[in-house]
């Protein structure tokens, strides 16, 4: 399983979860919810951003350290916003970038709970392979 499937699996999880829950029970903040993140852009920085494909190095020096690091190829950053007035309605302003092979493979938006059930399940890395030689 690659990097980028063990993170859509972790965060289907994470949203399936909330289907137990009833609607009346929880707030919408309570629930696990996400948005992709397409392209992370840096103003000041000129015309740099961070997109699928940009290397951890290229993510490390415009964004600096993460807030939390899940896995070596999971990184999560706070106090982001998005321009989409919904995910920010549902305080997803937690950055959760993903890699394989040192290169961005997936990005998301997330809200506390998700970040808490992300941080719960580090299984992104890859499993061990074993070959026959018959």
């Amino acid at each position: 399983m690659n990097t980028r499937i063990a993170s859509v699996l972790i965060f289907a999880a994470a949203l399936s979860s909330s289907a137990l829950t009833p609607l009346s029970a929880a707030s919408k903040n309570d629930r696990p919810t996400g948005y992709p993140v397409s392209r992370i852009n840096f103003p000041s920085s000129g015309f740099e951003h961070i997109a699928p494909g940009a290397t951890q190095g290229a993510v490390f020096w415009l964004m600096g350290s993460p807030t939390q690091t899940v896995s070596p190829e999971v990184w999560i950053y706070s106090g982001y916003q998005a321009n989409l007035d919904l995910a920010n309605e549902q305080n997803c302003n937690t950055l959760v970038i993903t890699f394989a092979k040192g290169k961005v493979v997936d990005m998301k938006l997330v809200n506390k709970p998700a970040v808490s059930i992300i941080a719960a399940n580090p299984s992104s890395k890859q499993p061990e392979r074993y070959a026959s030689t018959k």
